[in-house]
């Protein structure tokens, strides 16, 4: 009872705040850091926040744009006000805010499995994805487990599934620049997979040049040994490549089949 009246006068006093300064108050936690029953209380807390925000959309959704925006702000607010922009609306200007947001939050408070979910839905609309991808780098045990296909994912296919569904020019590039400074090993082999993946001249001369662990060396050299098919491909390699794309915005071991399957398709077109 003493809490339920707690959290009432807390919401009283909020709503009465600029939204800067509700999240700034609403926010002032990093849920790794809280026990259960702490978690269960913040999250009354949280939907009190939401509802405000819900109640006066047309007031309170430019500032919430402008305050994702605003990196200095609690990093799980930078996650769950993204959500809270999304449920909100889903233009195309609104996922490339909450996007950018998602790529600056910290990812020990965030459930793996929804953060993954999230990126490659954006992913699948074609966004940028690239900084948001590259954060699970800094994790090697970032997994994610998909229950409908009994289907775990480390960080390497986490890192394909988030980036293969876009535009390669947005992390080619930058993939190869990360890990030519790449000293984690987990990181480094997610990388070279990503760069295989790719099937091109630049990345082909990445994983050949690369100097890394000597573990991660001996994958890189796996990788660029892997032969072509010779089955018959009436595709043009544009389209595979198309194919492919449009193939990993679902997420299932027949997925990941076929991408193999496709790429091996690219490695025989490219001779």
């Amino acid at each position: 009872m003493l809490i339920a009246v707690l959290l009432l006068v807390q919401a009283a006093q909020a709503q009465s705040l600029p939204l800067h300064e509700q999240i700034r108050e609403t926010y002032s936690f990093q849920p790794h850091l809280l026990n259960s029953k702490q978690i269960q209380e913040k999250a009354a807390v949280l939907d009190g926040f939401w509802d405000r925000v819900k109640a006066d959309q047309p007031a309170n959704l430019p500032l919430l744009r402008k305050e994702l925006q605003d990196f200095r702000n609690p990093p799980f607010f930078l996650f769950d006000g993204s959500m809270l922009l999304l449920s909100l609306s889903n233009t195309p200007e609104d996922r490339k805010v909450a996007l950018g947001a998602l790529a600056h939050c910290d990812l020990r408070d965030v459930e793996r499995t929804e953060y993954f979910r999230q990126v490659h839905q954006f992913a699948t609309f074609g966004e940028n994805t690239t900084a948001a991808a590259f954060r699970i780098l800094d994790d090697p045990k970032f997994k994610v487990f998909i229950p409908q296909h009994a289907l775990t994912l480390g960080q390497d296919y986490c890192l394909v599934y988030m980036l293969l569904p876009t535009d390669p020019a947005y992390w080619t590039a930058a993939a190869i620049e990360r890990l030519a400074a790449e000293k984690d090993e987990t990181a480094q082999k997610s990388l070279l997979l990503l760069l295989w993946y790719a099937q091109t001249g630049a990345a082909d001369d990445a994983i050949a040049k690369f100097a890394g662990t000597a573990a991660a060396k001996t994958y890189a050299q796996e990788l660029l040994q892997r032969k072509g098919t010779t089955a018959d491909a009436p595709l043009t390699e544009a389209a595979i490549r198309e194919r492919r794309r449009e193939r990993m915005k679902a997420v299932s071991d027949e997925a990941l089949i076929d991408l193999d399957n496709d790429t091996l398709l690219l490695v025989d077109k490219r001779k």
